[in-house]
């Protein structure tokens, strides 16, 4: 079984890569966009707060992104941002917030894979259309997920937990952000490709999802590598696989799961989007804002350090086309899984 999450926008093209080699890096830039920006931007400088809307709890993978976004963002706009948490439904709870907010720039998301893509194609009635109803952005960043023991679990390895998973069909459980939500579904593909049979145990949210992969509550956790890898360095955690196409230079002791023969993978993104019928000179400054401080060589290091491989630039229409690309790919991949919900 071979499943694939990412897509490749047909008009992006590589303009950096980080060393983390774990996915292609894709980048649009906006050139002409941001030049014809920047008199919007400086019109802008000094308004109102600007509350940057993030769907799961604080110390989850978006949480954190959002943070270390939140300063240099407020650096290159001149104005006040606060990152606020709405959590619930794998994401979906923040989502159709900011798509009730003012249009006026005072509200941005940050989108996950999962609020962006997966939570509402999972759903029998979609809440809303992701490429339609929001106004795009950019596309930030990508990052592989990776599967993360229990250390108590006797299996060291992921060949020895799915052999000790094998052995006590439905006894064990596994924690995740949602219902819904990518990590959710890359879970269940790992269990399907390795033909175990696993209770899912569903969170708002990767923090608490983590936590209880750490006392015990549940077996294992999946989430991106860069969340785990501290959890996994300080003994709480043992990453035994990573669902990327290749090692991390992070952590490249820890290998993927295509080299112990499940043919997995699958990882996040994170995008920026505002509420719908934004008007682009609203858009265009943020988005030329967002571009600026992705290319800063001290803004790059950080990301790499949280295990996120590629850093992608994108303008609005590149983040919409890039969502369009992910929901045609995904939905084939919860149609086959049968994970309607």
């Amino acid at each position: 079984m071979r499943l694939v999450f990412f897509s490749t926008p047909p008009d992006t093209r590589t303009v950096r890569t980080s060393s983390g080699g774990a996915f292609g890096r894709r980048a649009t830039l906006a050139g002409a966009a941001a030049i014809l920006a920047r008199p919007a931007l400086a019109q802008q400088r000094g308004g109102g707060p600007i509350r940057l809307v993030v769907g799961f709890p604080p110390g989850g993978s978006g949480d954190v992104f959002a943070r270390l976004l939140a300063d240099p963002l407020r650096e290159e706009l001149g104005r006040t941002l606060i990152v606020e948490n709405r959590p619930g439904a794998g994401g979906l709870t923040a989502a159709e917030y900011a798509l009730r907010a003012p249009a006026d720039g005072s509200v941005l998301m940050m989108h996950t894979g999962s609020s962006a893509v997966s939570a509402p194609i999972a759903r029998k009635v979609p809440p809303y259309d992701p490429v339609r109803d929001f106004s795009w952005v950019a596309l930030l960043s990508e990052a592989p997920f990776a599967l993360a023991l229990n250390p108590r679990l006797p299996a060291t390895d992921l060949e020895g937990f799915i052999a000790y998973a094998k052995e006590r069909p439905g006894q064990l459980s596994y924690s995740s952000a949602g219902i819904g939500t990518t990590v959710h579904l890359a879970a269940e593909a790992f269990n399907d490709a390795a033909g175990i049979q696993v209770l899912h145990i569903p969170y708002q949210g990767s923090g608490p999802a983590i936590t209880d992969a750490i006392n015990g509550t549940v077996a294992y956790n999946v989430e991106t590598f860069g969340t785990l890898l501290p959890h996994h360095r300080g003994g709480a955690l043992r990453i035994v696989s990573a669902m990327a196409a290749e090692r991390t230079s992070i952590a490249p002791e820890i290998p993927t799961m295509r080299e112990d023969g499940i043919d997995v993978t699958a990882g996040t993104y994170n995008l920026l989007a505002a509420p719908p019928n934004t008007p682009n000179e609203v858009l265009a400054p943020v988005a030329a804002a967002v571009g600026r401080l992705m290319a800063r060589p001290a803004m790059q290091a950080q990301l790499q350090a949280l295990g996120i491989s590629g850093v992608v630039q994108s303008d609005p229409e590149g983040a919409r086309r890039f969502v369009a690309a992910e929901i045609a790919r995904w939905t084939p991949v919860v149609q086959r899984l049968g994970l309607a919900l």
